[in-house]
């Protein structure tokens, strides 16, 4: 059964665009609204709705949405506009990508604006991953100085073309695909892959290949 969107309401507090094609978005945090990072909602707009996870830490007072404009999308397009003081409908939070505590080595992988659940994960305290984000452009390379110093290692993987002669030390040119192919070692691991499905499939199809026993936890963004 499809989830209730008018579980709550929520006023837009501000809106900043991080590119040209993706802003952050905040809103108000209605009482008593409980939820796990890496876990959704959906946003209710005038009939239109879409399905967003948290980008704000469990305890935050606020609460932050990482949105992608896309072309033709009429959620996103507005939200794109919207102006604050604007509310919107929000259903109860769902989702199973968080986090499971483990003694194996954790390896997050995102690309795109799927790097937001791990972006929650990290706000809320979470130390000792490795984190891989694809990109095809440095601008979207979100949030990269707070992922950095939370994460073991921070690898951004520009999969564009680059305007940068040389770029920073730890950029791979390349997929994430192709950079855990080639980097990762010999081992089982726990791994939490969130954003394209054509990323998701091939990672798994991977980590089964090379890395059996490897446990994997994903989400696809579409």
């Amino acid at each position: 059964m499809k989830p209730a969107v008018s579980s709550y309401s929520v006023s837009v507090l501000s809106r900043i665009w991080l590119n040209e094609e993706t802003f952050e978005l905040t809103c108000s945090r209605p009482r008593g609204f409980l939820f796990l990072a890496g876990q959704y909602v959906t946003l209710e707009l005038e009939g239109e709705e879409r399905e967003y996870t948290l980008l704000s830490p469990p305890e935050s007072p606020e609460l932050r949405f990482l949105i992608k404009q896309v072309v033709g999308g009429k959620l996103s397009g507005a939200l794109g506009h919207i102006v604050p003081g604007s509310v919107l409908g929000m259903s109860k939070a769902r989702g199973y990508l968080t986090f499971r505590p483990t003694d194996r080595p954790v390896y997050f992988v995102a690309t795109g604006v799927g790097i937001v659940p791990f972006v929650a994960m990290a706000a809320g305290g979470l130390r000792g991953f490795t984190l891989i984000h694809g990109s095809r452009s440095e601008s979207g390379f979100f949030y990269r100085q707070e992922l950095a110093a939370a994460s073991l290692e921070y690898i951004p993987c520009l999969s564009g073309t680059s305007k940068l002669a040389t770029g920073p030390p730890s950029l791979y040119r390349g997929y994430v695909t192709e950079y855990i192919r080639t980097h990762l070692l010999p081992g089982t691991y726990d791994f939490y892959l969130c954003g394209s499905r054509l990323m998701i499939r091939d990672m798994t199809h991977l980590l089964d290949q090379y890395h059996p026993g490897t446990r994997i936890f994903s989400e696809a963004y579409s």
